[in-house]
């Protein structure tokens, strides 16, 4: 029967490697009956709505989408279309696989970690009030009568953690840790100062720790993570964290391994799956035929395993990685005296390894 993939080619170089991504999978030999939709600004011009209801519909029909990244800027008048599909998909756990290839400049080779991070609540929620607006001042009051004062032109932003998402989600990381022969669960807070929403996290992780005895799990502050991790990555196999923690740690992750060139994602929930590269829009490359696609072609491979193609979605992997081994890489993979390659000379090549 094939899969059905919705497909989201999103803005600045989306499209450029969404089409690569696209004729890498349908080079894989799996059968894809690919469905388009448009998000974000596009859509919002279209139709009044940035994440239109039939794209998520047809995500939950599916239950499989690549998206390639989209935009939201600070003066949009919408919510970031990421964090809203995660919201109305319920997709509670990112997943981004950090390894570095053979070929990437990078001074550690022998990184292969992963960082998982709960999608629901923190600083993300949305919970976010400008000095001016009435929430903001009705906050205020609420802590002035509790503790010190908060400043009258104070931004706030909520961060909320519930225990019961906080257990969902751990669980759903210890189960990968375990599916993808994963030893050591590194959970990351900052508990020893944010006692009511990491402190909530933390006690939620360890409690679930429990029912998965053959992992070691162990748990580190955040700022800690991040300075072992620039001195030996080689230490960590999977850091489960927070959203906000989750997402800066993961481009630390993913620049130890060549950049976010090649740090493919995953969002996972109980009925669907959206993948998608860690990097941004680059609008400042968009049309120029620059923009390296290993990222979301690698997503992909990630959508094929999940979709239970296992040697689809492990040729895919490895072409990739021959490819950039055999220097045939755009100019943000290109060392010193290498030819950078164009988006499409280098999906020509990988698709020719599959």
């Amino acid at each position: 029967m094939g899969l059905r993939v919705c497909l989201i080619p999103g803005d600045g170089i989306g499209p450029e490697v969404a089409a690569a991504a696209r004729r890498a999978l349908d080079a894989s030999g799996v059968e894809i009956a690919w469905e388009i939709h448009e998000v974000g600004a596009a859509a919002y011009r279209d139709g009044g709505e940035a994440l239109p209801e039939r794209t998520v519909a047809a995500i939950r029909e599916c239950g499989l989408a690549l998206k390639a990244p989209v935009a939201t800027r600070p003066e949009d008048p919408f919510r970031s279309v990421n964090v809203e599909l995660r919201e109305r998909l319920d997709l509670f756990l990112g997943v981004r696989p950090c390894r570095a290839l053979p070929g990437t400049r990078t001074p550690f080779p022998e990184t292969d970690l992963a960082v998982l991070r709960m999608h629901d609540g923190d600083l993300y929620a949305g919970f976010d009030y400008a000095p001016g607006d009435p929430t903001a001042a009705a906050i205020r009051a609420a802590v002035a009568a509790a503790g010190p004062p908060l400043a009258e032109d104070a931004g706030i932003t909520l961060k909320p953690i519930s225990r019961r998402a906080a257990e969902r989600a751990a669980r759903a990381a210890f189960e990968w840790a375990g599916e993808n022969d994963r030893e050591l669960v590194t959970i990351v807070h900052k508990a020893n100062v944010m006692r009511g929403s990491d402190g909530t996290f933390l006690a939620a992780a360890r409690e679930v720790a429990a029912d998965f005895p053959r992992l070691i799990v162990e748990d580190r502050l955040v700022d800690r993570v991040c300075a072992d991790l620039v001195r030996a990555p080689e230490r960590f196999d999977v850091l489960f964290a927070p959203m906000l923690y989750g997402d800066v740690v993961s481009d630390l992750a993913a620049a130890l391994c060549g950049g976010l060139g090649v740090a493919p994602g995953a969002n996972l929930g109980q009925g669907c799956a959206v993948f998608e590269a860690v990097h941004g829009t680059s609008a400042h490359r968009a049309g120029k035929g620059t923009a390296n696609p290993a990222a979301l072609i690698l997503s992909g491979a990630l959508l094929l395993r999940r979709a239970g193609e296992g040697d689809a979605a492990t040729r895919v992997e490895r072409a990739v990685a021959a490819t950039i081994a055999t220097g045939l890489v755009t100019d943000d993979l290109a060392g010193e005296g290498v030819e950078p390659r164009s988006t499409a000379a280098m999906t020509d090549a990988i698709v020719e390894r599959i």
